[in-house]
């Protein structure tokens, strides 16, 4: 009779049904800058603010996160160039136009903004080039763009890859990174090796790029240019950091991961000033012979 009455008062207790509420911490919005300099190329920035998870935002006006305004430099120690808005009076874009990325030179982004100053460093890097790009098939007309690569001996060496379709149908607007788009020498210093990376969406057309099957690949008849650049360990941390927070964000299950900005721990801005020193290279994916 007693376990009779223990079993009753455990499936009366299962069977109880308590409402829990959770109160979200009041959502504090911050500055994101992504910066970078090439050779022979002004400083850009693309300048915003971030937007709660939860919360009402209109992802279909993006331009209510725009920073408009902002006081953004870019000096070498020696000339300091005032970046401007390109569109005037819409802000997030902006743009140098009286001092160059040079190989071999350390440059300071200065960002005023709501009576606030950011600072981050960046330097642009010697070259290292890819030996060789070459197609794979994996089926029908679609496949891999593969490079094969002499990496320098000497640890210390970070890199970013990007590509950009150039022909008509296919067009990009942009050399975008997939995924861990960045790598560093640890396992690989001064070795011989051929190495593949998906095709990565742009960043205007990020849901058709989801909803593509074949979004990965290429295919015959893309002409591709590939972008490869020697990047800084800070700025290679940045990168390595975002793609871990992005991915994490799509595990319920995982720890989330905070993202290494280059403006130190100033927890009121996120973002990057990367040095890209970069050598591009060209590949006609065509039929098999």
């Amino acid at each position: 009779m007693r376990i009779w009455s223990i079993i009753l008062i455990l499936l009366m207790s299962a069977g109880c049904r308590k409402e829990v509420k959770v109160k979200l911490p009041e959502y504090k919005s911050k500055l994101i800058i992504e910066a970078w300099i090439e050779p022979g190329e002004p400083a850009q920035a693309l300048i915003s603010t971030s937007a709660p998870y939860f919360g009402g935002f209109d992802y279909s006006n993006p331009t209510a996160i725009f920073v408009k305004g902002a006081f953004v430099t870019v000096s070498d120690g020696t000339t300091t160039d005032t970046l401007k808005e390109v569109i005037p009076n819409q802000g997030f874009y902006y743009k140098g136009d009286n001092l160059t990325g040079q190989i071999g030179k350390q440059y300071v982004l200065t960002v005023r903004h709501g009576g606030k100053e950011y600072t981050a460093h960046t330097s642009i890097r010697n070259k290292v080039p890819l030996d060789s790009l070459f197609f794979k098939w994996e089926f029908d007309s679609l496949g891999f763009i593969w490079q094969h690569f002499k990496e320098p001996a000497g640890l210390g060496n970070y890199y970013r890859w990007q590509s950009k379709r150039l022909n008509v149908k296919y067009g990009d607007q942009f050399f975008a990174g997939p995924i861990f788009s960045v790598f560093d020498d640890k396992f690989i210093d001064g070795k011989e090796f051929n190495f593949s990376y998906d095709r990565g969406p742009q960043p205007y057309n990020v849901q058709a790029w989801r909803d593509d099957p074949n979004r990965n690949l290429y295919r015959v008849g893309d002409t591709v240019a590939v972008k490869f650049s020697h990047i800084g360990q800070d700025e290679y941390e940045f990168w390595y950091t975002y793609y871990q927070n992005k991915v994490s964000n799509t595990n319920p299950f995982s720890a989330p991961v905070n993202i290494k900005s280059m403006f130190g721990n100033n927890q009121e801005v996120i973002g990057c000033f990367v040095g890209y020193s970069y050598v591009l290279d060209t590949i006609i994916i065509k039929n098999k012979p």
